[in-house]
Parts: structure tokens; sequence; C-alpha cells
């Protein structure tokens, strides 16, 4: 209620332009915020997009998948997949992307593996199948999640 009464001065029509952005500045300002991303996933998204021409990047991000990270052995099968062309250090290559793919595809809350109604991704047929239906749901405007949980 004090919040309310406090922002009614704030919310009138010449500021209702701006209404979202205000908002969240308060939320900022009072701490009120919520991450979008959790740390760990963000930073191995971040160190993903890195190893796209860094080698120094890839090495780590290679480590971190060797170590059993599946998230990270999924990035890094997105790197060497022919079909997304995102690195640009190693050349494309159909099997080690498959080999991380379904490396990845083991555990339980992967990417690959997440929708239980659709194709599970263990075998690099199955990882086309899923893609392509990923895709023409995207296409067709009924589900824009990109291929992600």
């Amino acid at each position: 209620m004090l919040a309310k009464t406090f922002l009614e001065p704030f919310l009138e029509k010449e500021h209702v332009m701006y209404k979202g952005k205000f908002t969240a500045s308060i939320l900022l300002a009072l701490g009120l915020t919520v991450p979008v991303l959790s740390w760990a996933g963000g930073t191995l998204l971040n160190l993903r997009n890195q190893a796209e021409d860094s080698p120094a990047a890839l090495r780590q991000l290679q480590h971190q998948a060797d170590s059993g990270n599946r998230t990270a052995g999924y990035y890094l099968g997105t790197l060497y997949d022919p079909g997304l062309k995102l690195g640009h250090i190693e050349k494309p290559d159909w099997v080690r992307a498959t080999y991380w793919y379904q490396r990845s595809a083991l555990a339980k809350r992967d990417p690959v593996t997440c929708y239980p109604n659709k194709a599970v991704a263990k075998t690099a047929s199955g990882i086309g199948a899923w893609w392509r239906v990923e895709a023409e749901e995207n296409m067709n405007g009924g589900d824009n999640d990109n291929g992600h949980c």
C-alpha cells in the first residue's frame, strides 16, 4: 500500500509511456532483481561464445566438458556442429559434434533431452530429427524457445 501511494504521482499519464522502465528502475533501486540466467549457465554460454574465436576459451570449455560438465559438453558440440557454423578455430566435424551431443544427451536435464514428448537425441539421426522439429515449430511461430528448455 505504501509503495502504491509513493508511486502514484510518478505513474500519471505523461509517465505511462515508460512505465515498464520506471518500474524496473524502482525494483533495481530496491534490490528486488531476479537473475535471468544462473551464474554457472551464463558463464558457460559466455565461454562458448568466446570459444568461437579464442583457442584458450576452447581449451577451457573442453576441460569443463572432459570433467563431466554436460552443459559444457553440449556447448562444445555446438561449436563442432557443421549445421550451426559457430566455431571458427576447429573445422566443423559431425563425428565430434555427435560425440558431445550423445554424451550430453545422457544427462537428465540436458537441452537435447528435456522434451519428453519429442525425439530423444541419443543418435545423430535423433539429433537431426529433434532440431528439425524445433526449426519447424519456430518457423510456424508456435515455439520460440530455440531448442532450449
